[in-house]
């Protein structure tokens, strides 16, 4: 096949596909019962057990196990920001995931759990497709959570300090001796009289832990633990590597300005949709990684210090493929950029084209997914998702465990989801006024292209705005588009997907009608704009922060706002997007209350907020009035 050989089992990136329109179609069996608080869900809402599936029902693609994140250090906890311990799962807000204090285990909206069985007695969590489509907003003390709506999940701020968290622990005596005893807590093993001892022997049954005249389980724990770092040392010795040097202190926010300016200027010596035809450097040893984290048990305590490095290794794979790389941020990430890179690795290109996560309610009615329309495949979209997310995939004969019949219910659960309505007792009420004067307006300057049900490609020549993710998309892979061989690539992990679950053809049918085509059209898709208060930022790359300033002339459009607060302004339309002591320099920050933001700057490949100048000539009055409308639809 085009570019695979030589790789027997491996995972695409997180996300890779997610951010594209149309996620996880058939009809509700029964009108389900309300659930308060579901927007998007429709009118009936989804029902408890509906809702707990869409946000928690397994893909397939569930790697990392929740005893590891639990016994995991947040980095708050490490660097002792926060009192006591913090585990790397406490306050998922801080990389964009809403709570749901409905399920049992405390996962978040959009991590899904494999529960433990007799065969593989550790549960998993993974990412799934509400992690990117459910959205929250908060408004004077007011909250509205709309299911179906782009979330602000920063999937590079979950990898990052999850990558880093674990580097630490692995680095340091102490931290792994901590880590090892908060694993016990939450290994399955039942501890005979609850004592730490018992614990440590129950967790850890094939390593020596049984106390004696001479030492505690704990004593003998520490033991295993200075012989690990022992044996680093020799083999680190053995190999001509220098003795590890102390964690040298992060340079300063000048050194560091300094270093992003020479990292930027070299990446601007090359055009952002060079194809690179050099392989990866080889240090993506993701067989081991599958060794390590798919064990079915850890019996001895080098089996744990091996499944820690086997999440390393998971969270650190995409750090080749970032060195000229454009940050997504919250909201965001270059979804085909590192499906590419993955699957096709001496045909990449720079992952300097992230886009938003788009709405999922109007995706049953358009024909064609994703911001530039370049698939009418909803269940290869969605197998691409799960693979996008940690299923696993062999490439001699493109077997996976992504999860066809959770696919489809999936699918089923967004295509009832419509446009939420303006929440005028959060909000406050619609001014009728100015909606019937903005509504002729709207007709003249938006109706043209955002008409229900009449979706085009619209070019990026006509429309103006950033051309990176038109231009890398359909990049030559050996003498085929992209989307031709990713298209190809789909078509055949779907057909063993549907073998294994032994699906009938007319199930396959429902499941996949005929026709299918994955093309890369050169432009951006203008859809209907139903809901569109809820779909914050705006434009296919999240280059805009609210509606408002959408309708401004380019020069008088925000070069650098942030990104990640919660809190909306319903007279702008769009997310906060400046506060007080905020960083400034573009990435990742914090406020001064704690919250994380990421500053957007519209100057890095990818990210203009050019063209769509559509209505920018109108009076502030007439603005005001077609915002009005907008927020009626």
């Amino acid at each position: 096949m085009i570019g695979r050989r030589g790789i027997r089992w491996g995972l695409v990136g997180c996300c890779v596909l997610v951010g594209l329109t149309g996620s996880c179609v058939s009809t509700s069996k029964s009108p389900p019962s309300p659930t308060a608080g579901t927007g998007g869900a429709g009118a009936g809402g989804l029902s408890s057990g509906e809702l707990d599936d869409f946000y928690h029902l397994p893909q397939g693609s569930e790697h990392m196990w929740l005893a590891v994140l639990r016994a995991l250090p947040s980095i708050e906890s490490l660097e002792g920001r926060v009192a006591g311990f913090q585990s790397f799962l406490d306050n998922p807000q801080r990389f964009g995931l809403l709570p749901n204090p409905a399920n049992r285990e405390g996962l978040p909206v959009g991590l899904a759990l494999v529960p433990a069985h007799k065969e593989r007695p550790y549960a998993k969590v993974g990412f799934t497709c509400s992690a990117c489509h459910v959205a929250e907003f908060h408004y004077r003390g007011g909250k509205v959570r709309v299911d179906g709506a782009p979330s602000l999940l920063s999937l590079e701020g979950f990898n990052r300090e999850g990558a880093q968290v674990v580097q630490r622990t692995l680095s340091d005596q102490k931290l792994l001796m901590e880590f090892l005893l908060r694993l016990s807590e939450h290994l399955p093993y039942p501890s005979a009289g609850g004592s730490e001892d018992a614990r440590l022997q129950a967790a850890y049954p094939d390593t020596d832990l049984t106390p004696d005249g001479n030492a505690s389980a704990r004593e003998k724990l520490a033991r295993e633990v200075a012989r690990y770092f022992q044996f680093q040392a020799v083999q680190a010795q053995a190999a001509g590597l220098a003795p590890s040097e102390p964690r040298k202190e992060p340079p300063s926010p000048e050194q560091a300005r300094e270093l992003a300016r020479l990292q930027e200027a070299e990446c601007a010596k090359e055009d952002p949709a060079t194809v690179y035809t050099q392989p990866l450097p080889p240090n993506l040893p993701l067989v081991e990684y599958l060794h390590e984290v798919s064990r079915k048990q850890v019996r001895t305590v080098p089996d744990a210090i091996r499944l820690l490095r086997g999440h390393l290794l998971y969270l650190t794979r995409l750090g080749p493929l970032t060195k000229c790389a454009t940050a997504g941020g919250p909201g965001r990430t270059d979804a085909f950029g590192v499906a590419r890179a993955l699957l096709f690795p001496t045909k990449r290109v720079r992952l300097n084209a992230p886009v938003s996560f788009p709405s999922l309610w109007e995706f049953r009615s358009e024909p064609w997914l994703h911001w530039d329309g370049n698939s009418n495949s909803i269940m290869q979209r969605n197998i691409g998702q799960a693979l996008g997310v940690g299923a696993l995939i062999d490439f001699n004969n493109y077997d996976s465990s992504v999860l066809p019949l959770n696919l489809a219910r999936l699918e089923e659960l967004s295509g009832r989801m419509v446009a939420p309505k303006w929440p005028a007792d959060v909000f406050g009420p619609l001014d009728r006024t100015r909606v019937a004067r903005g509504e002729p307006l709207f007709a003249e300057h938006c109706g043209t292209c955002h008409l229900s049900g009449h979706s085009r490609v619209v070019p990026v020549e006509e429309v103006g705005t950033d051309d990176i993710r038109a231009r890398t998309f359909a990049q030559k892979v050996d003498g085929w588009t992209f989307p031709k061989a990713l298209g190809e690539l789909l078509e055949k992990v779907e057909e063993r997907a549907f073998a294994r679950e032994g699906l009938a053809p007319e199930q396959i049918r429902r499941m996949e009608p005929e026709g299918v085509e994955w093309l890369g059209p050169g432009g951006y898709v203008a859809r209907p704009l139903a809901g569109v208060w809820a779909t914050a930022p705006y434009l296919h790359n999240g280059s805009l922060p609210t509606l408002w300033a959408l309708l401004q002339p380019v020069s008088e459009r925000p070069r650098r706002f942030l990104v990640g607060l919660q809190e909306f302004d319903p007279g702008q339309v769009g997310y906060v997007f400046q506060a007080s002591g905020g960083p400034t320099e573009p990435g990742f920050g914090s406020l001064p209350t704690g919250e994380r933001v990421f500053v957007f700057d519209v100057e890095k490949t990818g990210n203009r907020n050019t063209g769509h100048e559509y209505g920018a000539r109108l009076t502030r009055e007439q603005k005001l009035d077609l915002l009005e409308y907008l927020k009626s639809l």
